[in-house]
């Protein structure tokens, strides 16, 4: 889950940075943050796919972003920027628009034995890169050992992982911890699971936007026909193993940082498919543009310190608990964002691994019982309570929001906003701030676990908080099989919840616009930001 971009609502790549950082530290959690910023969007009447028409062989599509990457190497890219990668880099694994793990250069895979600690899989025979070599498991070692080496933000899912080749197709990968998701993290959403050539390997400084790309993908970065910073040209590989799959002769992502501009240049046909915010949602509905999103960035009030160690009241389940009675979600919700926005009292989304319809509505706006919890407390005149927030994404706004929900039941909310990313990182983990107004983007629970709110996840849980109960659920969930650890994820939930670890307001979507004459955009639950590998044109 993670953080958004306030001036300019940038939703582009940035969108799923924040919640899944490198927990090692600053300069992984300045990433974060910036991920979310820029996904700020959406809207409760955005479907959930437009596949309209039959599918046709299509010749050039465009796709707008609105940032461009720093590189074009899929070891060391930053998450919100695997699009720009997962074109021309074949992945272990596919994640479908309908979030189910299929085959890609594995066919095969299976956990071995219990626990999910051991990943067996085989790979298509006959598969080549782009370069003509083939694809062996010796090479998807090598690149899986780069990944796992290449201090990208995602490497950190690799660190305890041994990867074997025990056949010119076959390979293990052995982790030191549970990890019941490994092939979702494979796949091309995560750019770790993109796999880079021998050749590539033996130049990876050389994979920038200057260079050809070394990947086994459906289609090739092509430099002699891209401009680094405004679009970037990529046209069928030859090579690849399934035609099929390549819908167009060529996909050229534009850099467009402007929202209008995008829905003009979507008018005019220059652009067919604009990942975009909410701000961009009646100029693109007037000029008869389809709209694809889910509500999947979450915002709200973490109530980082849970033992009181800065603000006693906090170390006080019946004072969180309170909070949470105290704020009024559909009225906030409206006022900030319209019907942009989805009231929410949990943090993972309808649909969503542990998701639950009987907490859907625990926290129903009652002030009356919110000032009894807060007299039970000790604390029946209120407290002063500061707050951490930022002027970008309108974290800033949002607390002050709540600062009025607040202070009717007494909690004197005392906002303090920076202008600076780091300055933003750095205060939630000095354990200067107890709360903090900020997002998440919704992640499947295993990932909210370590990125959110187990003790290790350095960031969004600055003042270490444990619980020998959630920490037990989060590792039986780890090694579950896949029918228990729903029930468990749900029992992580609820226990956040009922707990109080946060105070979440509303879920805002990050939009997809796209043109008549294109379909295959597609989201859900599992599968939130729509793929370009899945885009077609219709007839």
């Amino acid at each position: 889950m993670h953080p958004l971009d306030s001036a300019s609502h940038l939703p582009g790549p940035r969108t799923r940075r924040a919640a899944r950082l490198n927990r090692g530290g600053l300069v992984a959690l300045t990433a974060a943050l910036t991920l979310t910023l820029a996904a700020c969007g959406g809207g409760q009447g955005a479907a959930g796919a437009q596949n309209t028409g039959k599918a046709v062989p299509g010749d050039t599509l465009t796709v707008a972003e609105q940032q461009a990457p720093p590189t074009l190497n899929p070891g060391s890219l930053d998450l919100g920027f695997v699009d720009f990668t997962m074109l021309s880099y074949e992945s272990l694994f596919y994640l479908s628009p309908e979030g189910k793990v299929e085959p890609a250069l594995a066919k095969s895979w299976k956990y071995v034995g219990t626990g999910n600690t051991e990943l067996s899989v085989t790979l298509r025979s006959g598969v080549k890169f782009a370069d003509g070599t083939a694809v062996t498991a010796d090479a998807v070692k090598a690149s899986l050992d780069y990944a796992k080496k290449a201090q990208g933000n995602q490497a950190h899912y690799l660190t305890d992982a041994t990867i074997t080749a025990t056949g010119p197709l076959a390979l293990t990968i052995k982790l030191a911890k549970p990890n019941p998701i490994l092939p979702t993290l494979l796949t091309q959403s995560y750019g770790i699971g993109q796999i880079i050539s021998p050749k590539g390997l033996a130049s990876a400084s050389s994979l920038t936007p200057t260079k050809t790309s070394q990947g086994a993908g459906p289609y090739v970065y092509e430099p002699s026909d891209s401009v680094a910073g405004d679009h970037y040209t990529y046209t069928a590989n030859p090579n690849y193993y399934d035609k099929s799959k390549q819908h167009y002769k060529k996909i050229v992502i534009r850099i467009v940082q402007n929202g209008q501009t995008a829905v003009n240049a979507m008018k005019t046909g220059q652009v067919d498919v604009y990942k975009g915010d909410y701000t961009s949602a009646a100029s693109a509905k007037s000029a008869g543009m389809s709209t694809v999103g889910l509500p999947v960035i979450l915002q709200g009030l973490s109530l980082i310190d849970r033992e009181g160690e800065v603000s006693k009241p906090l170390g006080d389940v019946r004072v969180r608990q309170a909070i949470n009675y105290a704020i009024d979600r559909e009225a906030v919700t409206k006022a900030l964002l319209g019907d942009q926005g989805t009231p929410t009292v949990q943090t993972v989304i309808k649909g969503g691994d542990g998701y639950s319809e009987d907490l859907a509505d625990y926290y129903t706006y009652n002030p009356t019982k919110a000032k009894e919890l807060l007299k039970e407390a000790g604390y029946a005149d209120g407290f002063e309570l500061p707050v951490l927030a930022a002027t970008f994404v309108g974290f800033d706004t949002m607390a002050q929001a709540i600062a009025g929900q607040l202070s009717k039941v007494g909690i004197k909310v005392k906002v303090t906003a920076v202008t600076s990313i780091t300055s933003f990182v750095e205060n939630q983990t000095n354990k200067k701030y107890p709360a903090v107004s900020g997002g998440f983007t919704e992640e499947p629970m295993y990932l909210e676990g370590q990125d959110l709110f187990m003790p290790g996840s350095k960031v969004f849980n600055g003042f270490g908080s444990t619980s020998p109960e959630l920490t037990k659920l989060f590792d039986e969930a780890a090694a579950a099989a896949p029918a228990e650890r729903a029930e468990l994820d749900q029992q992580m939930q609820e226990y956040l919840v009922k707990n109080a670890w946060f105070a979440p307001v509303a879920f805002t979507p990050v939009n997809y616009y796209v043109r008549p004459g294109i379909g295959g955009v597609q989201v859900s639950a599992g599968a939130p930001f729509a793929s370009p590998l899945a885009f077609y044109a219709t007839k």
